[in-house]
């Protein structure tokens, strides 16, 4: 009697392990993920929080996302044009708060985005001495970074990833007055070789929307026309949305 009893709650003890597995699996196929080969066009929430602001697509899970680091004293605002596409193609995009926007000068070793969206694999970007920021960021967290995105980067130090697999984007502009030679070819020597490269027409501060003429002066950046400023944010977004795509849907 005792030996049937044993029996049958073995039995019992599986079937439920069973059912929990099949509702487990059920709940998982219920998920809907963003389907990064088609076009996608999500609404989307801003979250403005004391150390960063996200922006996340609503009605699907993202898998996939990107940090992006601001340029000097850049105010986050000014990369709205940027990250509204991403966003609404699916990607989550966080903009790290740094305090005068000196994102590498006052760097900090915890990413709070890794840890916030657990299950995002992100990519790093930056604009200028941001992109140095993302530069470091890559190299300190290869093993959990999934590309490189950068614009006219600005790096120091001994930070490189080239000796990395990470799939590299790299943008410049023709008439940046911000970058000596030196510092682009700097920059160059730090990534790895096989990477995707673009020049876009246009300037340093163009790479953001803080570029009105008063702006550009100041940093002897430019000049360029209103329509030339427009073009570069237009293929800034083009470019970078279709490296994501590539790097995403191989």
């Amino acid at each position: 009697m005792r030996k049937l009893i044993v029996v049958l709650m073995t039995i019992i003890t599986l079937s439920v392990c069973l059912v929990g597995i099949a509702q487990s699996d059920v709940q998982d196929l219920s998920v809907k993920y963003v389907d990064y080969s088609k076009e996608n066009a999500f609404e989307y929430e801003k979250i403005d929080a004391r150390n960063s602001v996200s922006y996340v697509p609503v009605g699907a899970e993202a898998k996939y996302g990107l940090i992006f680091y601001i340029g000097t004293a850049i105010p986050y605002e000014n990369y709205d044009y940027l990250a509204e596409p991403l966003v609404r193609a699916g990607y989550v995009v966080v903009l790290p708060k740094v305090p005068m926007g000196l994102a590498y000068m006052l760097y900090e070793e915890t990413e709070r985005a890794f840890s916030r969206y657990p299950t995002i694999q992100f990519f790093v970007g930056g604009h200028s001495q941001g992109g140095g920021a993302a530069v470091r960021r890559a190299q300190e967290n290869l093993d959990r970074v999934k590309g490189v995105v950068l614009y006219a980067p600005l790096c120091y130090m001994d930070d490189t990833i080239k000796d990395s697999n990470l799939p590299v984007l790299l943008l410049e502009a023709t008439n940046d007055g911000v970058l000596t030679g030196e510092m682009k070819a700097d920059a160059k020597t730090r990534l790895p070789v096989i990477r995707e490269e673009h020049m876009i027409e246009g300037c340093h501060m163009s790479f953001s929307t803080m570029d009105d003429d008063s702006v550009l002066s100041m940093f002897f950046d430019g000049p360029a026309s209103e329509d030339v400023k427009r073009e570069q944010k237009e293929k800034t977004v083009k470019y970078t949305l279709t490296f994501l795509n590539s790097v995403v849907n191989k």
